[in-house]
């Protein structure tokens, strides 16, 4: 572990009130993701059987009741475990009463957003090379224009959804857990580190990575006949740009993770544009 994440263990726990406000203020930021994706999802619900009397707002609801269950539980694992294990968030800092140091946010963002922009480049190159043996349904053929209107609707979701609160979902709330879950198993078993390793924690950042490759499975077998080579794919493909998200975190915050999330939406956003413009 970096030297500055070695004097947060263990610290930020602080009272049951601090920690209420650090879990409102993380679960209010990771609500706008939910609101970005309940609205675009309401869009779907109009006209299913059952809902046709609800008004938009209503099915704006509707759409993000199981989101907003989710992020408070994964909030308040990560609340209970993030500060014990070394990993960091500015804003839970700011709230909880602690120095935010948001200078040091500052600094890390050529890094985020670098890392973000090269974890797209290396989805890009590994999409290609699994082309050959995937076959992913296309749908309806879109125009150009329609195209880019896709595209621009889907902004709120992919910056503010992916990029804040599935790293909340991810990071923060799984992330976390699992390297106090190990540190805690180790500790066990006779390893009485005061603190997770390297090791524990890199297990960690692998294992929510995997499980965020998992994660998209459900939606794409939705319309995608299983196969080995699919998963395979998808797993893949989401784990590398965890595994640098979750490498960010540890050794920066939770906020360079995202960050890092949103540039590498920002460049699929810019690399798909040109490839409809170009083409």
């Amino acid at each position: 572990m970096t030297e500055a994440a070695t004097t947060r263990t263990g610290s930020g726990a602080g009272s049951g009130g601090s920690r209420l406000r650090g879990w409102a203020a993380l679960f209010g930021l990771g609500m706008v993701g939910v609101v970005a994706l309940a609205v675009t999802a309401a869009r779907s619900l109009q006209g299913t059987a059952g809902l046709e009397g609800l008004s938009y707002p209503a099915l704006v609801v509707v759409a993000a009741a199981n989101s907003t269950v989710l992020l408070a539980v994964f909030v308040t694992l990560g609340v209970v475990t993030a500060p014990r294990v070394g990993l960091h968030s500015h804003v839970y800092r700011w709230a909880t009463g602690q120095p935010p140091e948001w200078s040091a946010f500052r600094e890390s963002l050529p890094l985020a957003i670098g890392l973000g922009v090269a974890s797209f480049v290396a989805v890009a190159i590994l999409e290609a090379a699994f082309s050959p043996f995937v076959s992913l349904t296309t749908g309806a053929v879109l125009s150009d224009a329609e195209t880019l209107r896709a595209l621009a609707e889907s902004i709120p979701l992919r910056l503010l959804y992916g990029g804040i609160t599935e790293e909340l979902l991810l990071r923060w709330g799984t992330m976390a857990p699992l390297a106090w879950l190990f540190w805690r198993v180790g500790a066990q078993v006779g390893d009485g580190r005061e603190r997770p390793s390297d090791t524990v924690v890199w297990a960690a950042i692998v294992g929510s990575a995997i499980l965020f490759g998992l994660g998209h499975l459900p939606t794409l077998l939705a319309t995608d006949e299983a196969s080995v080579a699919l998963v395979v794919r998808t797993v893949v493909l989401n784990a590398v740009a965890g595994v640098a998200f979750g490498w960010l975190f540890w050794r920066r915050s939770l906020e360079a993770a995202m960050v890092a999330h949103a540039s590498f939406h920002v460049a699929l956003l810019v690399a798909s544009t040109v490839l409809v413009v170009g083409f």
